[in-house]
């Protein structure tokens, strides 16, 4: 235990504007007698302060506890001890109403910190004292126990003898208070401020309002749960009044952060991020092997998004392959095996505000092809390919695209050309040739409909049974009518021989 220490007592100077914490201008103990229409300061009492974990053991598990029955009422506060500019510390005040009896000799006031460091303060009454104000209440105010921002504090109070126990816990404000960013030491990060030369890609960095007796530390990092550093940070000098330094930046992504703290330890830092809202830059960076097939996209930035597959439609329009969807949470990387690098096959990205599609092959010549051709009465289908591959040949109806028939899986070699004989009903309406890759896992088809429209392809009769039936029919009223004015001239021409 320390020595005890004898306090002078005096009334502590508040001030207080507008919503910002109290000020005191002394730290000190006070203790008023309370009447019905004020407070009287100067009692006598001695105060002693340990920083053991000393306050009254005993008293923690009484055996009849009388709480409440000299500690009235407590109140607790935060407030605001000063310097100078960017010099102030917080204290923790307290404010308890004690039943004065002459039994009462003390009453302990003690914080637990974080880590069990208890912080205690004794509060001795004289029995001259405690036999003037016996019965009567006294208002006891506490305003020198340090704290730190955001820190959660347990407060008790205990009395000596009878055991009377108060205990709550008790939340300092944080750094989020405008009042302790602009004040205390460890909540003041320093204002920054910065200009884009996007043609450059580099960031003009400016510090303003931080602590003038420390250096200042600046870095471009990339935010996520911590802000990981990306290349060398920059110190500037608390000497310098020039608060200045010249970021060059890889790629303008939401998570490229500027991040700034004063030089000491445990330093809160602040983060500025200048393209926060760029989110459609996260979608570049697809990249293709050629000789693995593989298609792999990894974020720049922790993100929370879907990312499937799709054939081109046009008009902005992609439809998903199946089983291609892949969600993303923070900087996990899509891959794909076996992907067909066809011009139409895209990358979509689905998040909760929207959707964006990137086409890695859009300006890539296709590794295989399909063309239609008819001699008379025979069409056929010509597959050409620069790579080894597997087309498979179908026939679907253009109205339902995902029903086909099957016609032939062809092998093909390196700069092949294959022509493939088809049946007559690729001839009718509404039927389509499809192709597709039928060795990778991931390919987009091609259709070719409506083959008998084709200009490279000569007009064909219909066959149909039910349009001969009609032509056949036509015909036979054709030569009826011929027959019968052949039948009214004749009958005619007997007439008008007659006559003559």
């Amino acid at each position: 235990m320390k020595p005890a220490v004898l306090l002078t007592l005096a009334v502590c100077g508040v001030v207080t504007r507008g919503d910002r914490v109290e000020r005191i201008q002394e730290c000190k103990l006070q203790c008023a007698k309370v009447t019905e229409s004020s407070s009287t300061a100067g009692l006598a009492l001695k105060s002693k302060s340990s920083f053991v974990s000393w306050s009254f053991r005993f008293c923690e598990s009484p055996a009849e506890p009388l709480i409440g029955s000299a500690i009235q009422s407590v109140n607790i506060s935060t407030v605001m001890k000063c310097e100078g500019r960017h010099r102030c510390s917080l204290q923790l005040s307290l404010t308890s109403l004690i039943q004065i009896s002459e039994r009462l000799r003390s009453l302990a006031v003690c914080l637990i910190f974080p880590g069990t460091l208890k912080s205690c303060e004794a509060v001795v009454f004289r029995k001259r004292t405690r036999e003037k104000l016996s019965g009567q209440k006294v208002e006891v105010h506490h305003s020198c126990f340090g704290v730190r921002p955001d820190q959660q504090v347990q407060v008790s109070l205990s009395t000596l003898p009878g055991c009377s126990i108060w205990s709550q816990v008790y939340q300092v404000q944080g750094c989020q208070d405008d009042d302790l960013r602009e004040n205390v030491p460890d909540c003041i990060t320093g204002k920054i401020s910065y200009s884009v030369d996007e043609e450059r890609r580099r960031l003009t960095v400016s510090v303003s309002d931080a602590l003038e007796d420390k250096d200042y530390y600046l870095r471009l990092c990339h935010k996520a749960f911590v802000c990981t550093g990306i290349g060398k940070h920059v110190l500037l000098k608390k000497d310098n009044p020039n608060k200045t330094a010249t970021f060059l930046y890889p790629r303008a992504v939401p998570c490229l952060c500027i991040e700034g703290w004063s030089s000491m330890v445990d330093a809160r830092r602040t983060q500025v991020c200048p393209f926060v809202n760029r989110t459609a830059e996260l979608w570049h960076g697809v990249t293709f092997d050629p000789e693995t097939e593989m298609l792999s996209w990894e974020p720049a930035c922790p993100v929370r998004v879907v990312v499937t597959l799709c054939q081109s439609a046009g008009d902005h329009l992609c439809q998903d392959l199946v089983n291609s969807s892949q969600e993303v949470l923070s900087r996990k990387k899509v891959v794909y095996s076996k992907v067909d690098a066809h011009p139409d096959l895209c990358v979509k990205f689905t998040t909760d505000v929207g959707s964006w599609i990137r086409c890695p092959f859009l300006n890539w010549t296709p590794a295989w092809s399909l063309t239609l051709t008819s001699a008379p009465g025979r069409p056929q289908a010509h597959l050409a390919s620069r790579i080894r591959a597997e087309l498979l040949l179908s026939l679907c109806r253009a109205a339902d695209n995902d029903t086909c028939d099957s016609l032939a899986l062809v092998s093909m070699e390196k700069s092949q050309a294959v022509a493939v004989n088809l049946t007559a009903d690729v001839c009718r309406p509404g039927v389509c040739v499809q192709v597709k890759r039928a060795d990778a896992d991931f390919s987009p088809r091609l259709l070719l409909c409506d083959f008998q429209r084709s200009e490279d392809l000569p007009a064909r009769k219909n066959s149909d049974p039910e349009d001969v039936f009609w032509m056949l029919l036509l015909a036979a009223v054709y030569l009826a009518v011929a027959l019968l004015v052949l039948l009214t001239g004749g009958v005619v021409l007997k007439i008008y021989n007659k006559k003559r």
